[in-house]
Formats: structure tokens, C-alpha cells, sequence
């Protein structure tokens, strides 16, 4: 398991490359970020970044980290309940 201190690195990391000049226009982004696990599998995170203030100047700052594989499915609701 991967720390939030970690997946923010290495976010930011990813957001770097990115070329600056085409999220002018963009208030809002997410990225996926990946991890190599030493047993071979890959661990997988969706950090979604929004324009905002860090430190009194306009940067991306990060909203929000989900873990994709970790989502549970819908429950089956019942016929005519909105619950």
C-alpha cells in the first residue's frame, strides 16, 4: 500500500511533464499514476488536480486519490426503491 505522500510525488512527477501550455485553458485534471510492485503487479491511483492557491500563487493543487481497484461495485438495489 502506497502512501498519500508517495502517490502526491509522484503525481506531481507526471504533471511535470505535461506540457503546460495546453492546460491553459483547463481548471480541472486528472491523471492516472502507476506503481511497479516488486512482485510484478501494478498498483493503479486516479489523482484528480484542480487550479487553486498553494502559498498565495495560483497552482495545481490535488483534490482528491482514488484507488480504482479498490472501488466496490453497485449494490442491486430493489425494483422502485430510491435507496
Amino acid at each position: 500500500m502506497y502512501k498519500d505522500e508517495e502517490i502526491k510525488k509522484k503525481a506531481f512527477e507526471e504533471l511535470s511533464k505535461l506540457n503546460i501550455a495546453d492546460l491553459e485553458a483547463e481548471n480541472e485534471l486528472n491523471l492516472e499514476i502507476y506503481f511497479n510492485n516488486p512482485d510484478g503487479s501494478i498498483e493503479r491511483f486516479t489523482v484528480f488536480f484542480e487550479r487553486g492557491l498553494d502559498k498565495g500563487k495560483e497552482a495545481w493543487v490535488i483534490r482528491h486519490i482514488v484507488s480504482p481497484d479498490k472501488l466496490e461495485s453497485p449494490v442491486d438495489k430493489k425494483q422502485d426503491s430510491i435507496e
